[in-house]
Parts: C-alpha cells; structure tokens; sequence
C-alpha cells in the first residue's frame, strides 16, 4: 500500500486549519453580544428543485467557455467575500469588517500565487459554513451528506460531468478548491501555472469535501463545541482514507471524494454522542 506522507500533510492541514476557523467562527458568533438568531433552515420540495436547477446550471454554463469562466470567477470571489467579512465580523465590528473583506478580495485578485488562493478558499469555506451550519440540525446535515454523497459517485464515475465541470472550473483559472502541490510543486508558484500542471505536479481537494462536514462541526459549535472538534477529527481520518485510495490508484483518476470523508463525519457525531 503506497502512501505520500508529505502530500497528506499538506491537504491534512488545509483541511484542519478550515476546520479550525470555521468551528471557532461558528462557536464565537454565538457568544457575540446581540448576535442575529439564525432561523433553522428547513428543506422542502422547492429547496430540491432549486439545487437540481443551480446543478443544471452549472453544467449548462460550463459548457460555454466565456461565460464559465466569467461565472467560476464571480462565484468565487463572491465566496471569498462573504467568508471574509463573516470571519472578520466576529472579532472586528463594522463597518472595518467590510473594508477587511474588501482587501482580502483585492489581495486575492491580484495575488496569484496558490498560498493566496487556499488562503482565500479557507476564509471563504470556513465564513460561509459557519453561518449554514448554524442555521441547520445536525440530523438535517446528516441527511445532505448521504445524499450528497451519493450524487458525487454518480457524477464522478457514471455522468462525469462533475469532472468536465471541475476541469472547466481550472481552465478558468478559478478552481474552487485547494490547489495543493506535490512533487515539483511550490505554494508560491503562480496559480495560472499550477493549473496548467493539475495531475503532474498538483491536485485539487475539493471545496465540497471540506465544506460539508464543517457544515456539520458547525451545527453542533454553538452549544456542543466539543462535539464539533469530535467531527472535526473524524472528518480528517476521512481525508486520510481518501488520500489512501487516490494514491494507491492503478491509473490516476478523479475520484469521489465525498463519501469516505462523509462516512467518517457521520461516524464522528454519533461517537461525539456517547462522550
């Protein structure tokens, strides 16, 4: 069995550090004196047919170069926004949070090397995150993940447009995700140059695979933090089974990265139950 210790350590913290911001983010937003009471988020028929549509349209979109990447970029920013000044809000008070979300978009616009990308790609999984897992159950996030995972196998390995959609998302220069160097690879090399070299001397953990179970550590932050960290850790051990069966690969591949990651969250919250 082959295992790239140097790699997983540089995914591992990635991981973790988004981890970490995202639950402290969560746990002191509702510590925060007069902090807004997130209503629960409560899924219906209507938030489904809405997901499949926003699915729809970013594989129609992807299809069409000028306007992918115009939108990859967009989205990404916007994400990278919002993150930053969600993070930045539970320290700093406004307006200063805004002009510091301001700047690190500014920073991560014209700073194209990957350190300032997976730095942006933190902020942004770890604002936004907090805020969702907040406002939703843990038995609610639960359920996503399953089904989110499942429609990652079927997307990966039998329609594979998540694959032309992710590799439209690096053509345009706005992966969103970590961009994580491996041999011959460097955190200070430009990004455009990095996602010419995806497959070589670079890989891509996705945004999802890190997001979705920090929604779930973030559902429980708020009044169960040490639950949370529970999650956390398990959600890791998921990071490590994924990198296990990405590099002992006969041929290198994209894979479905969700479901051992999802697995090992959902483990994490029914352990964190019994301590």
């Amino acid at each position: 069995m082959k295992l790239r210790p140097k790699l997983f350590f540089k995914e591992a913290i990635l991981f973790a550090t988004t981890m970490a911001v995202g639950i402290f983010t969560a746990y002191r937003y509702v510590l925060m004196p007069g902090a807004i009471q997130l209503p629960e988020i409560r899924f219906s028929i209507w938030d489904a047919v809405l997901l499949v549509f926003l699915v729809l349209f970013f594989v129609f979109a992807s299809r069409y170069k000028k306007v992918a990447n115009f939108f990859f970029r967009f989205f990404l920013i916007f994400i990278v926004f919002a993150g930053a000044q969600i993070v930045a809000g539970i320290i700093i008070n406004p307006p200063v949070d805004l002009f510091i979300a301001l700047g690190a978009v500014l920073v991560f616009i014209f700073l194209r090397n990957i350190l300032v990308h997976n730095l942006g790609v933190i902020i942004g999984i770890a604002g936004m995150a907090s805020i969702i897992g907040l406002a939703l159950s843990p038995g609610t996030v639960i359920f996503l993940l399953v089904a989110l995972s499942f429609y990652d196998i079927i997307s990966v390995y039998v329609t594979k447009h998540m694959v032309t959609m992710a590799r439209n998302m690096i053509n345009s220069g706005a992966p969103f995700g970590f961009i994580v160097p491996s041999e011959g690879g460097s955190f200070f090399q430009d990004k455009r140059e990095a996602t010419a070299g995806i497959g070589e001397h670079f890989m891509i953990l996705g945004s999802g695979d890190v997001a979705l179970p920090l929604v779930l550590a973030c559902s429980l932050a708020g009044l169960y933090v040490n639950q949370a960290i529970v999650v956390a850790l398990f959600s890791l051990v998921g990071l490590f089974l994924t990198h296990l069966i990405f590099v002992n690969q006969e041929i290198r591949k994209p894979m479905a990265a969700l479901p051992p990651i999802a697995t090992m969250a959902i483990i994490g919250y029914l352990v964190s139950l019994l301590l």
